[in-house]
């Protein structure tokens, strides 16, 4: 199938594969655009030429259009473009066009499938320098074509008001402000949104965001309504509970893919066997009827082998997918079978005995064939998402499997091998947009761990993030990535909410999104929305992304909570991590001993981390061990000769031992150099007895966060 894109820039497609050459050429773009726009009526021959070619005369203008449509026809179907008399008519039937499927929706009144479908002004960015009219006729499309969506999703938004659905009407009227970011209708709208929806910390923020935006792009001041709405927020917030979001917007199954068998003779292709079960969770992902356990929590269960019945009470799935795989030489055999968790009753089963160079073909094929025995319906973008291939360089995939995996070790060596075998699957193949995607969240998260000195390593992960969405404007993972690379090195908490938000939309599964935001909006006192963001990653991952919600309970204040999640979390997993967060807990409870031990654990299991050293020190200079704390500031200024040592691991110890200018000299050096989790200095416990200093508020200000 022959797929057009025309809202948000101009993308031809056959099945997965660009079309580029003559078909692109930018007045047969725009010729056909013209066709499409003009249906159901037919477009006149002249008209065209009037707009496209009005320097021309007419011979040589018939010429070219002549000429535009016999490309146009070869590459999309003779059908795509019938001859009506002297006119051209677009055959919807023969093509898919995104444009027509707008359209169509618009005259349903298909609110959704509106908003769903407008990616962007109609050929963004896209003009002829010979062709004025065309481009005053291309303006007045694509302010129609904005009316109609800004007026979808203001209607979506009402009827989503009146239905209860507070979360998917925090959403609509997100996009509303990013429609128009200076509209005080459209900032009024999202906070009363987010109210109702339990975050008045977040209305009030956006109410801050909304001011200096007025400040900042059109010297404004702050709407007089805004404010009045922020201050009642703050003086008397709501304590209700949101309202359950309507049931339309809840999954038909929640479905667990377990590790792939690897039945292969050589035991090196696991890594191949474990890319499979990984790359079936992500196109299962792209569909929002369904909710998709992630990697990290099925993964458990590669070497344990219980009911199906006992793993989909522990992953909450009432549906499980298991399968095997087989490689040889360029042959690979995949068996795989969906069942009903509770019944054990068999839903599908499909064996594909495949060449290599089919292995995305029947990726594809096994998410569809679940969503048919599911009886799921899929829209054309989820469709479009499911089919696309990654790369069409298979050694270049099998570099990226091998990365990815390494990489779930979560380990510095292992994402430091992740890296070498990233960088080996993009010089294979420059276009794979997903190596390009986990090239920048692996550097982003060891700028973060301090491993990597962050100005280089966020500039990296910034060009690899860019470069995947140049080549995959879908990618929810590269998404993902911008999103936290939009926090944490720019201070811009509007764009990376923006990020965070379409990569939910492109993978409404997708757990590793929910917790980066989550830690994102807890970083910034947004505890409300923090919570249920880390609350949906454990359950779309229930065996991980503990710790991030422990945290940001403590952040919170929400003491009791906390300790009682650690101390479940330290049964299940007694990692470095888990540690170190009961040992806070313990701490903040004044139970100062326990909580010493366990930061002590944590230490002692991971000696190679200077930050939970730099998390001791402090812990031991508000226990009044001086001399203690003083040696961890010994350490760390040894360490810091010989490799980089964040700032912010020195402010910890200095703001134990309450040396607040000392600690603020090295705050500022984080904040500056985007050092360790500099981004969430705001609601940091560790960090508590700084707020109230004038350098601090200063901090907060130049971050965007006043």
């Amino acid at each position: 199938m022959i797929t057009v894109q025309l809202l948000g820039g101009a993308t031809l497609r056959s099945g997965d594969t660009p079309i580029s050459g003559p078909p692109t050429q930018r007045h047969r773009i725009a010729l056909l655009t013209l066709v499409v726009a003009a249906w159901p009526q037919p477009l006149a021959r002249d008209r065209a030429t009037a707009l496209l070619w009005p320097e021309r005369d007419t011979s040589n203008a018939r010429r070219l259009l002549n000429l535009a449509v016999h490309v146009l026809r070869a590459a999309l179907g003779e059908g795509a473009i019938a001859s009506a008399g002297d006119a051209l008519l677009f055959d919807p039937s023969r093509l898919r066009c995104d444009l027509h499927e707008l359209r169509m929706a618009m005259a349903a009144d298909d609110l959704e499938t509106v908003v769903g479908s407008y990616t962007g002004p109609l050929l963004d960015g896209f003009h002829l320098d010979d062709a004025i009219e065309f481009d005053y006729w291309l303006e007045e499309r694509r302010r129609e074509l904005d009316h109609a969506y800004i007026g979808a999703l203001r209607a979506l938004a009402e009827r989503q008001e009146r239905a209860g659905d507070v979360y998917g009407r925090v959403g609509t009227c997100r996009r509303l402000v990013v429609a128009d970011p200076h509209s005080s209708v459209y900032a009024l709208a999202l906070m009363h949104a987010l109210d109702a929806a339990g975050d008045w910390i977040g209305a009030v923020q956006h109410a801050a965001e909304h001011a200096q935006r007025r400040r900042t792009d059109l010297e404004l001041e702050p709407d007089a309504d805004v404010e009045a709405l922020a201050a009642r927020l703050r003086t008397a917030p709501p304590k209700r509970q949101p309202t359950t979001v309507a049931t339309v917007h809840e999954p038909s199954a929640t479905i667990a893919v377990l590790p792939f068998r690897n039945l292969s003779t050589d035991p090196e292709n696991a890594y191949f066997a474990d890319g499979i079960t990984e790359d079936v969770i992500a196109n299962l992902s792209k569909i929002r009827a369904f909710k998709v356990i992630s990697r990290a929590s099925v993964m458990r269960f590669k070497e344990e082998h219980p009911p199906l019945r006992e793993v989909g009470a522990t992953l909450g799935a009432n549906v499980v997918l298991a399968g095997s795989v087989r490689r040889a030489d360029d042959r690979v055999r995949i068996v795989a079978q969906l069942t009903d968790a509770e019944t054990d009753r068999h839903l599908w089963s499909e064996t594909y005995d495949r060449r290599m160079a089919d292995i995305f073909t029947i990726q594809s094929e096994v998410a569809l064939q679940i969503a048919s025995a599911l009886e799921a319906e899929l829209s054309p973008s989820e469709h479009t998402r499911v089919r696309r291939t990654p790369t069409n360089d298979l050694q270049a995939y099998h570099l990226f499997l091998q990365g990815r995996q390494v990489l779930g070790r979560y380990t510095t060596d292992a994402m430091l091998s992740s890296l070498a075998f990233l960088a080996r699957a993009i010089a294979r193949d420059p276009d794979f947009a997903s190596a390009h995607a986990m090239l920048a969240m692996v550097h982003a998260q060891l700028a973060e761990m301090g491993i990597f000195e962050p100005a280089n390593a966020y500039a990296r992960a910034a060009e690899a993030a860019h470069e995947a969405l140049r080549l995959d404007p879908d990618l929810d993972t590269a998404h993902c990535a911008l999103g936290f690379l939009k926090a944490v090195r720019e201070y811009d908490w509007v764009g990376a909410e923006r990020e965070f938000e379409r990569a939910l939309e492109l993978n409404p599964s997708g757990a590793d999104t929910y917790d980066l935001y989550g830690r994102v909006c807890a970083g910034i006192e947004r505890y409300d929305q923090a919570i249920a963001l880390l609350e949906r990653a454990v359950e779309l991952d229930p065996l991980a992304h503990r710790v991030d919600i422990t945290t940001t309970l403590l952040r919170a204040g929400r003491i009791d909570e906390a300790l009682e999640r650690a101390e479940a979390a330290l049964e299940l997993e007694p990692h470095e991590r888990i540690r170190a967060t009961l040992g806070w807990a313990y701490f903040l409870k004044g139970r100062h001993e326990e909580g010493l031990a366990e930061l002590e654990a944590a230490v002692a299991m991971d000696p190679g981390s200077l930050m939970w050293l730099a998390q001791l020190g402090e812990a031991y200079a508000l226990a009044g061990k001086v001399e203690r704390a003083n040696d961890v500031l010994r350490t760390l200024d040894e360490c810091s000769r010989e490799l980089y040592v964040p700032p912010y691991y020195f402010a910890y110890v200095h703001t134990g031992l309450g040396d607040a200018e000392r600690a603020m000299d090295y705050l500022e050096r984080a904040v500056a150099e985007r050092a360790g989790p500099a981004y969430a200095i705001k609601g940091s416990f560790l960090l508590a007895p700084l707020r109230a200093h004038p350098r601090f508020r200063a901090l907060m200000r130049q971050m965007n966060l006043a």
